[in-house]
């Protein structure tokens, strides 16, 4: 309740109770409440002329507690050492379920495929539910599509000198694979905002030739 009171929403009134509704769920969810069940009524107490007071009351059926039992994974081709892949959830087995640390798990699942070429890489998750262990286990299929390289890396927005001076201290090149995390990391080395000079990158996807064409363009910008 504290957490929920030190914010201020922005909406109508329906609106901000559904909010409130979800934050209310995910909060019993990241204590293992899975299915937990979530009712939301509010009023309004008191109408200004920028932001209105407002109250509201939550009916929660907690449902079982559940523990994670197990993760596991399938269709997990280009990364076949399984615990590595385990490795990327914090939560353990046997921990409360906590919806939260999976969450972040299939987060960094689509960073470790982005970082070897699979940009198009997503995760469907299914839950196996033992209601007398009160136990959930979490089986994750992955489609991981194709392994992208880089076709080609063109920079406009400089003269025609810089570039090749620039290109020094990009991370990737035609022919790589491509490394979503590289990307990022040399976008972030050409931009100097101390010198006028913002770099933006933008992939272009061949998705039958499993390519990616970069270019990089520099703007400038005023110094802050």
């Amino acid at each position: 309740m504290s957490a929920l009171k030190q914010r201020r929403y922005s909406g109508d009134l329906d609106g901000v109770t559904a909010e409130l509704q979800e934050r209310v769920r995910q909060a019993w969810q990241e204590r293992g409440y899975f299915k937990v069940q979530v009712h939301g009524n509010a009023r309004i107490l008191t109408r200004g002329p920028l932001e209105n007071r407002i109250a509201v009351a939550f009916q929660v059926d907690e449902g079982q507690q559940y523990r994670l039992r197990e993760i596991t994974f399938k269709n997990n081709r280009a990364i076949s050492n399984v615990q590595a892949l385990r490795d990327l959830f914090d939560i353990k087995d046997g921990d409360m379920l906590n919806v939260a640390q999976v969450s972040k798990g299939l987060e960094r699942l689509s960073d470790a495929y982005g970082q070897i070429g699979y940009v198009n890489f997503y995760s469907i998750p299914d839950t196996r539910m033992d209601e007398d262990g009160r136990t959930i286990s979490l089986d994750v299929d992955l489609d991981e599509g194709k392994q992208f390289y880089v076709s080609s890396i063109n920079v406009t927005g400089l003269d025609e000198h810089r570039p090749r001076e620039l290109m020094k201290e990009f991370l990737l090149k035609p022919g790589d694979v491509y490394n979503q995390r590289l990307l990022e990391l040399s976008t972030k080395r050409l931009s100097a905002p101390e010198s006028g000079m913002l770099a933006r990158c933008q992939v272009q996807q061949d998705e039958t030739a499993a390519v990616v064409a970069i270019t990089i363009s520099f703007l400038r910008c005023s110094a802050q």
